[in-house]
């Protein structure tokens, strides 16, 4: 009884998420909070328990995305970011599709390492109206944009600290070779699931024509004094041949890859820019960190040995121990991860998962594909994504349109994902 009851204020914090009525900065925390409750934590075991030792659980992952943050702020105020996208559309010639490709190319590379709403914000506007002014249909540009975006956000180290953080893959040693091994399938997956996807959505788009916009040279053109060398367009490359190459840690791998824009960039302004970036950094990365902390509490509610008692019947009755019930579970309800819901790792889903951890349900590395997998279908198609609202917002087409467009693709996607996790962690 009281697991059903646990499940139902999963359900109604879930339902809040849904209908916007509670935000999932709030929403998570609180969800941990009342949990306790109901279990019978004493007020003091929650304050302790829950909401000190919680906020400060996953520390290594808000910090990897603080100095992300900054890594990115510093890639945004020297002109490396404007730099790559501007050289990748100059590179496209003028063939749309070409340079919509060169251009998705050049953003998933710079979403290795950007995090964060104002990163969105200052690719997009530079990316979508270089798209749009060739004739790209606007939910075409937004869909492409938005694909390339998540293509990218497989290698986001912030991201990967998350993962190993809440199921304690190796978090104080090197990387295991299987995650980088399944990444990279899953980014070739992904690559191939979304070239097929362009080309198909742009023969349906039929002849593509001009907007009144401004044209593409106009909007190519950078400034003698913004222009960088090229070699600072390997900046987004360093942190993750520091990380996943030499077995960095986060935070030192993100610091070597600031250190390397500034030297090849601003090395005359580099204590300037640099303190400039850490407080902006701060800023960009704060809504994810909150979130991390709520995550936090939730994932310490959850191991409470009253909550795990009533819910291991529940989640040990789940079909997914087996080969084909771990793939087409996780498949067949990826669409759960939309709205923020039950497998949603920034929602209910933490709740979900973590319980998957704790009991033992499935090899944490299989757990770890399937999460990788299904936050592919979340990044692309939630409409409570921020990124997906400001570039539905920017281009003048509604989220829900992205989500519709993607959603089919990104299923395929996080099957196929799926697919490979089995083959590399269930055998």
């Amino acid at each position: 009884m009281l697991g059903f009851l646990i499940l139902a204020i999963f359900a109604v914090f879930a339902a809040l998420m849904f209908t916007r009525k509670m935000p999932a900065l709030l929403a998570v925390p609180l969800m941990a909070i009342v949990v306790a409750a109901l279990v019978g934590h004493p007020f003091n075991g929650i304050l302790k328990d829950i909401v000190s030792d919680g906020v400060i659980k996953l520390a290594p992952a808000y910090v990897a995305v603080f100095a992300g943050a900054m890594l990115g702020r510093i890639m945004m105020q020297t002109g490396i970011a404007e730099g790559i996208i501007k050289r990748a559309a100059e590179f496209g010639g003028d063939q749309p599709l070409i340079v919509a490709f060169i251009l998705m190319i050049a953003t998933a590379v710079l979403f290795t390492t950007l995090t964060g709403l104002g990163a969105i914000i200052m690719v997009g506007t530079l990316v979508l109206p270089i798209m749009m002014s060739l004739g790209l249909p606007r939910k075409l540009a937004s869909v492409l944009f938005v694909l390339a975006f998540a293509t990218g956000f497989i290698f986001n180290i912030a991201l990967w600290t998350l993962y190993r953080q809440i199921l304690q893959i190796a978090p104080e040693g090197a990387l295991p070779a299987g995650v980088s091994k399944f990444a990279f399938g899953l980014l070739v997956i992904m690559v191939v699931v979304v070239v097929v996807y362009s080309i198909i959505a742009a023969r349906r788009a039929g002849e593509i024509s001009l907007f009144a916009m401004a044209a593409k040279e106009e909007l190519t053109n950078i400034p003698t004094e913004k222009r960088v060398p090229l070699i600072s367009f390997l900046t987004p490359f360093v942190p993750l041949v520091l990380y996943l190459g030499l077995g960095w840690k986060e935070v030192p791998a993100f610091l070597g890859g600031a250190v390397f824009a500034l030297i090849t960039t601003v090395p005359r302004r580099a204590i300037q820019t640099l303190t400039a970036a850490l407080v902006r950094g701060i800023e960009d990365g704060a809504p994810a960190a909150i979130l991390m902390m709520g995550i936090g509490m939730l994932l310490n509610a959850l191991k409470l040995p009253t909550v795990e008692a009533a819910l291991k019947p529940i989640v040990i009755a789940l079909p997914v121990q087996n080969v084909w019930g771990y793939i087409l579970f996780f498949g067949l309800l990826s669409p759960l991860a939309l709205y923020r819901g039950p497998l949603n790792l920034f929602g209910v889903g933490i709740g979900v998962y973590s319980l998957m951890f704790a009991l033992g349900i499935l090899p944490p590395l299989a757990l770890l594909a399937a999460m990788m997998s299904v936050t592919q279908v979340q990044n692309v198609c939630d409409p409570t994504n921020t990124h997906s609202v400001w570039v539905a917002n920017f281009t003048g087409v509604r989220v829900e349109e992205i989500t519709k467009a993607t959603l089919l693709p990104m299923m395929i996607v996080a099957l196929c994902g799926l697919i490979l996790g089995a083959f590399l962690f269930l055998r």
